[in-house]
């Protein structure tokens, strides 16, 4: 069975203006890409971009931690990353998501819609774990 080399973490981050009128649990995305030394974290903000590395940790232990804090997870198998012409699009948390991990898909621009594609990918999807509904 082939390993978890690519978590996907979605996240509400109501402190923007701009991300309200998203799903609300999927205003906001980043991701954690496999390393030998440990995990990428690749996160597009408003006035910056993330990029951190993450101590090796296990699979389990970095979901726990971000379904803990209200995030949903997507966890994939690495993918073959097609080299080709992409088109100009605006830069924002999807399309860092989107072009890190080898996906074209101009139709999808949302948090929501990344969550939504990754679910339907059969070949590479290995973990999706929502984060519990408050009651």
């Amino acid at each position: 069975m082939p390993r978890i080399e690519t978590l996907v973490v979605f996240e509400d981050r109501p402190d923007s203006f701009w991300l309200r009128p998203l799903r609300p649990g999927f205003r906001h995305c980043f991701c954690l890409l496999r390393e030998p030394c440990g995990w990428l974290l690749l996160d597009s903000r408003t006035r910056r971009l993330d990029l951190r590395l993450v101590p090796p940790c296990g699979v389990d232990s970095l979901v726990r931690a971000f379904v803990g804090l209200g995030g949903h997870v997507v966890g994939l198998a690495r993918g073959e990353v097609v080299e080709r012409w992409l088109p100009p699009a605006p830069f924002n948390c999807v399309e860092l998501v989107k072009r890190a991990i080898g996906i074209h898909a101009r139709t999808v621009l949302s948090p929501f819609q990344l969550f939504r594609t990754l679910c339907a990918d059969s070949r590479r999807l290995l973990l999706a774990r929502p984060a519990p509904v408050p009651a």
